[in-house]
């Protein structure tokens, strides 16, 4: 492995990307397909200004399924006079070429030096993806720290969920965006209009939901950016001509978001309480979007995604308007909730096959109390037939360990409940179900009930693993979640100011694409804290009683409710769904945001 080094450490040349090596760097890597660009469905539009580089920090066929690239790309083409282009994490094969070559990361579009655009915009979707940042900035040559950033270079945006906290990249960022960013859009591209790299980043400090991070460790850090709701989700076309990848991505299909936002409450969910309040689409909008987007893509799939698609208001309705577009039409659903399923999986189940997914969480009654989910085993049950009974041919079902208030015993259960629920599988499809249980970690997040509760730890987690297999019978295949990865995610998740140095120490180590098990390198990381006095599993360079975190963010849900609702876990107290039942005053709606849902 080539050891990085920053921009600031060597040269820089200057003009463009040399395009007659091309070739030969691709004759040299696997996938070449990665690094070339020629989707159906780009915008070219090589005149025009400002010029934004959007990127996914991951390899080419991971960040072509992520939607919010996908937004931002069509929403800046589209709708402003700036141009969007693309790049990608490079796979460490071509990531050690081009620094033995001494060539910069370019776009997929124009070929052209991403450190030439005015713009870096970088999604960032969870922590095992920080060291790619560093990764992507080192290989494009922009200088690794923004304080120290010249006037010609871009300037790096940060968005997406992981910016609920920022601190650990902050170093990194000239700025953050919080939240939703499609109805802001207009205003960061006119901001970039400005004459100096210091006024851009002023006007965009102006713009809502942008934080602009202290530049040393003497600064005090400014008022928390309010995160930005989208409220003309429920009256907006979704993109219906996406780039289609070369490659073929994580998720090959056409994709309508027909809702966004849960409030369901479950207590260690960051994404149900980050994307709050719920907002529908109306089914004659999704059914119209999957016809475009069938048309524009070629595919023979649709999926209707939301954080909870079972929960949107007439999902039978827009299934079965949405098959009927196209014979042998398949249709599917992603992260379903368990009560919700068990009515509504028969309904559209009829016919397909493949397999559908639920998320028990615990095999506890006591423990999904804890965690407010709402369902007992027997709804699960009545779930696991609606599956079979309705045409689906595999189940995946997902649980965690190391919950707050978890035993042992608890761990044990998950496999009676795994058990039961295979059982009854196979009465129904007559022996030909295929049921698989996958096993994730808890990690505490920020701006959720259980924001301050401990990390069960390496040593628990890998007790309570072994305990789980041991319990499965053999006809249930099962997969878990890596602890070591864990460990490093409990660590930058709550992170406060220093954290930073952290991950730049294990990037220098040799961590880079920490979320692919074959490429996490625990030693690289272990040896990072050692340096930085920072134990893993432990957050970084923060107390949580602090919640540092909020220094930079506010969610719009009140510290107050977040409160009271971890010491309703503590009491196993359900609170209700607002969406029918009584507001549970969580301080997002009002000022013009508020649920949206089809009549």
């Amino acid at each position: 492995m080539q050891t990085p080094s920053t921009a600031s450490e060597r040269s820089c040349p200057s003009g463009e990307w040399p395009r007659d090596e091309l070739e030969d760097l691709l004759s040299r890597v696997t996938r070449p397909g990665r690094y070339v660009g020629g989707e159906f469905n780009l915008r070219l539009k090589p005149q025009a200004r400002p010029r934004v580089v959007l990127s996914y920090p991951d390899v080419y066929e991971v960040g072509m399924a992520n939607q919010a690239v996908q937004i931002l790309y069509a929403a800046v083409n589209d709708e402003t006079p700036g141009v969007a282009e693309r790049a990608y994490c490079p796979w460490p094969d071509m990531g050690d070429l081009m620094r033995a070559r001494d060539v910069r990361l370019w776009s997929l579009e124009s070929q052209a030096p991403v450190a030439a655009c005015d713009l870096w915009g970088i999604t960032l979707p969870h922590e095992l993806t920080f060291t790619n940042v560093l990764e992507m900035l080192d290989l494009a040559g922009v200088t690794l720290h923004a304080a120290a950033r010249g006037e010609d270079e871009p300037i790096v945006l940060g968005g997406g969920p992981a910016v609920a906290d920022p601190w650990p990249l902050a170093a990194f960022f000239d700025a953050f965006f919080v939240g939703e960013v499609e109805g802001r859009v207009a205003e960061l591209v006119e901001a970039l209009g400005a004459r100096t790299r210091a006024e851009r980043l002023d006007q965009l400090g102006r713009v809502p939901g942008v934080w602009l991070p202290p530049r040393s460790a003497a600064d005090a850090a400014g008022p928390p950016a309010r995160r930005q709701v989208f409220t003309e989700f429920a009256r907006t076309m979704p993109v219906t001509r996406p780039l289609v990848p070369l490659l073929e991505a994580v998720h090959d299909r056409a994709v309508v978001e027909l809702m966004r936002g849960c409030t369901r409450g479950c207590r260690f969910c960051q994404a149900g309480m980050w994307y709050r309040p719920v907002r529908e689409r109306p089914v004659d909008l999704v059914v119209e979007a999957a016809a475009r987007t069938l048309a524009a893509t070629g595919c023979d799939e649709v999926s209707l995604v939301s954080l909870s698609s079972c929960d949107y208001s007439a999902i039978g309705e827009a299934v079965e308007r949405v098959r009927a577009l196209r014979p042998g039409l398949r249709v599917s659903l992603p992260s379903l909730r368990v009560d919700s399923a068990a009515v509504r999986l028969g309904r559209f189940g009829a016919g397909q096959r493949g397999s559908a997914t639920l998320a028990p969480e615990a095999g506890t009654q006591r423990l999904r109390e804890r965690i407010n989910k709402g369902v007992d085993e027997a709804q699960l049950m009545d779930a696991v037939e609606a599956v079979f009974s309705g045409g689906f041919t595999g189940l995946k079902l997902y649980f965690m360990l190391g919950l707050p208030g978890e035993s042992d015993d608890d761990a044990r259960a998950i496999a009676a409940t795994a058990t039961k629920a295979a059982e009854l599988a196979r009465r129904v499809s007559r022996g030909r179900a295929r049921l698989s249980v996958a096993v994730s970690s808890f990690v505490p997040k920020p701006h959720t009930p259980f924001e301050r509760e401990a990390f069960a730890g390496e040593v628990v987690l890998r007790r309570r693993q072994r305990l789980l297999h041991d319990a499965l019978p053999r006809t249930v295949k099962a997969a878990f979640h890596d602890v070591s990865g864990s460990l490093v995610e409990a660590s930058l998740a709550r992170g406060g100011r220093g954290s930073d140095a952290f991950v730049e120490a294990a990037w220098r180590n040799g961590a880079r694409f920490d979320g692919w098990r074959e490429r996490f390198d625990l030693r690289a990381w272990s040896t990072a804290a050692a340096s930085c006095g920072v134990t893993l599993g432990e957050p970084a360079m923060t107390d949580p009683a602090t919640a540092p975190w909020r220094e930079a963010v506010d969610p719009g849900v009140d510290a107050a409710f977040l409160d009271e609702e971890r010491r309703r876990a503590e009491a196993g107290l359900h609170t209700e769904d607002c969406r029918r039942g009584e507001c549970g005053a969580c301080g997002v709606c009002g000022g013009g945001v508020e649920m949206e849902v089809v009549a």
